[in-house]
């Protein structure tokens, strides 16, 4: 476990936290992981671990107590019956004995416990509601909580009933399982993608999630969509007793269930994982481990949850499959936020039914460590079955004799200097949105449906606007020259009325998704949100200082640097100040901003025992407006702790540890200052 001071380590967390949820977007919303499942999972646990360190209460949404993402403003929001929680994951042989042991010390007796294992689909969670028998309604996972209505998409898919027929259906009953789509159907829809000149999609599970999102369902029908069903939500209590009886009664009921097997013992089950991985490859479609639940539904119950899983289910991952070929030479891309990263370029070969070419290696840390060099044999994987990446190199004997990678000192596309911080391991162009590479990323990150929500202006057409010198900046995009645009090939008098609809509807967006267009660095949907409520505009945002950036909820260090360095650079406010004039005017907040020369401004409170004239939730929230930072728990980075009648052992931690206790009086003194 790493050791950090305690005001270092709570940066840390916040920009774990912030990094963890940027990651939940790009897999649950956008569909475009960039770490893989194992990565994510050891980045979760080392939260986690930082969490405990830090000896505060862990916020209800932390990356360690949520599962999913928010969900998009595409969809409509429907509340689940019953969380829809995720699995823990395990990735070997003593994961899982901990899994079956830590069963055993919470039962409270010895196995055999029945355990019954399942493939694991790579796809995407879905809930379906039926009332009557009917199927109402059908929302992704979403955080959990709440998922996106795709009732009209899930229609599409075969494998799903619209009406249930049989004895003792529950009059509502929540049916959980996977969407995925086929081997058969993935190919088929990327060679169609392919003649129709349109991306391809990097893997089923992609493929799968981008579909089921259509706005309309009859692309959605087109893609061959398929459906598993495993679990039971509201409704399911007393329904059937264990998993096999599920089963069984899901089956009758037309669903398609997928193999399963059912053990006595964890020893034997782990045995049919080794049997199961050399089957993986024959399947029709993609698994990426195998799913272990205890059986019986009453144990089931006693065990019940954590956070964001159940303790009687874990997910136990195949390692990644690994293939040989050569590096034929190593390039340097630059990304949207300016990281240049080196790009090893390699003979195409298949690795998990996907042809790869291409495999990022990070960046000069990792490039060394590995020791890759141009014309190399190496190992390579796909890892969590996603991303490419080099594994290892084949120490032969040519290996010494060739020459190391050469590292850039300037940007490889506009030639802008490079400069790496101190402490990290990416290098940035300094050139911002004067190079090509950047700019072509920051326009297509601008116009995503989480920013100013474009429809229709895809990656292909602007490229080609940037490469033909219709945009030098983000602001160009609402001064297009439509006369020229009018002559290239697939731009017809439809798609222009439906660009400039899409454009000028864009002018007046809310702030959080005018602040997530920019491409802040740390800023992710939700930090644009919170930063949104707390300044209400961009203007008031530019001309915060640091301790108005550090009293907003889940604003560390890491963001405040981030943002204060995005609004010194001129070039930054310059396009704002253009897009101004252009006619884009976010749509600005009503908010209370922080009293900043407030004497609680930044201070960690911990509020105890009961109050007379004030709510505690209220005081707390009021806490907030004045730039404090209220916590569930006392610890050594507790300021104060605000005591009112039977304060128990908050007050006698906050006395042990001689912080500063207080007051309602004071309380309400301090309360009274920011009004």
């Amino acid at each position: 476990m790493n050791a950090f001071p305690p005001t270092l380590l709570s940066e840390h967390v916040d920009a774990l936290r912030i990094e963890l949820r940027e990651h939940n977007y790009r897999y649950y919303v956008l569909n475009q992981p960039v770490i893989s499942d194992g990565e994510y999972d050891q980045l979760l646990r080392q939260l986690g671990d930082w969490e405990q360190q830090l000896g505060e209460a862990i916020p209800s949404d932390s990356p360690t107590q949520t599962v999913g993402a928010p969900i998009s403003q595409t969809f409509a929001p429907c509340e689940h019956g019953v969380p829809l929680l995720s699995l823990s994951n395990a990735f070997d042989v003593e994961e899982m004995r901990a899994f079956d042991q830590r069963i055993v010390e919470v039962l409270g007796s010895e196995p055999p416990f029945d355990y019954l294992v399942e493939p694991k689909i790579d796809g995407l969670a879905v809930n379906l509601r039926y009332e009557a028998g009917v199927l109402v309604q059908a929302a992704t996972r979403g955080d959990g909580r709440v998922g996106e209505n795709v009732t009209d998409n899930v229609r599409t898919i075969a494998d799903i009933p619209w009406r249930l027929s049989g004895d003792a259906i529950p009059p509502v009953l929540e049916i959980r399982g996977e969407v995925y789509m086929s081997k058969q159907a993935f190919h088929a829809l990327n060679e169609a993608q392919a003649e129709a000149g349109e991306k391809l999609f990097a893997n089923p599970r992609n493929a799968a999630a981008g579909s089921l999102r259509q706005l309309d369902a009859k692309i959605s029908a087109k893609r061959k969509l398929s459906f598993f069903a495993y679990g039971v939500g509201l409704g399911g209590d007393g329904w059937v007793a264990s998993q096999t009886e599920l089963f069984e009664r899901l089956s009758g009921l037309g669903f398609a269930t997928q193999e399963m097997q059912r053990f006595r013992n964890m020893d034997a089950a782990l045995n049919y994982f080794d049997v199961f991985k050399e089957r993986r490859a024959a399947m029709g479609y993609e698994i990426d481990g195998l799913v272990y639940k205890l059986n019986d539904f009453h144990l089931q119950q006693q065990l019940g949850f954590v956070a964001r899983s159940p303790r009687w289910a874990i997910a136990y991952k195949f390692p990644a499959q690994e293939m040989e070929t050569v590096i034929e030479r190593v390039v340097w891309q630059v990304g949207r936020t300016g990281v240049v990263t080196p790009v090893a370029v390699m003979l195409p070969v298949a690795v998990g039914g996907v042809m790869v070419a291409r495999a990022t290696l990070h960046n000069i840390q990792e490039l060394k460590r590995k020791d890759v060099r141009e014309g190399d044999r190496v190992w390579v994987r796909r890892a969590g079955d996603v991303i490419p990446e080099v594994v290892r190199v084949i120490h032969d004997a040519e290996h010494v004799l060739r020459a190391d990678v050469s590292i850039p000192t300037h940007c490889p596309e506009c030639g802008a200097k490079l400069e790496q911080e101190e402490g990290e391991a990416a290098m940035r162009c300094t050139g911002g949105l004067s190079c090509h590479a950047q700019l072509k990323e920051r326009l297509s990150h601008f116009v995503s449906r989480q920013g100013m929500n474009m429809d229709g202006l895809g990656e292909k057409w602007m490229a080609r606007m940037v490469d033909e010198g219709l945009i030098h900046q983000i602001s160009d995009l609402y001064a297009l020259d439509w006369s020229v645009l009018s002559a290239w090939t697939g731009m017809g008098e439809k798609k222009i009325a439906n660009l400039k609809q899409a454009i000028e509807a864009s002018k007046t967006p809310d702030l959080p998704h005018f602040l997530y267009a920019l491409g802040i660095r740390h800023v992710g949907a939700a930090t644009a949100r919170a930063l949104a409520e707390a300044f209400g505009s961009w203007q008031a945002l530019r001309d915060a200082d640091e301790a108005a950036l550090l009293a907003v909820p889940d604003v560390g260090g890491e963001v405040c640097r981030s943002v204060q360095g995005f609004f010194v650079e001129s070039h930054n406010v310059a396009v704002l100040e253009k897009l101004s004039e252009r006619g884009v005017q976010p749509r600005p907040m009503e908010v209370t901003m922080p009293v900043l020369e407030h004497p609680l401004l930044g201070k960690r409170i911990v509020l105890t025992g009961s109050f007379s004239a004030v709510n505690r939730s209220d005081a707390e929230r009021r806490l907030r407006e004045l730039g404090a930072k209220p916590s569930g728990s006392v610890s050594k980075q507790t300021d104060l702790v605000i005591a009112g009648e039977k304060a128990g052992s908050k007050l006698e931690k906050a006395q042990q540890l001689g912080i500063t206790v207080a007051g309602e009086d004071e309380l309400l003194a301090w309360l009274s200052d920011g009004h």
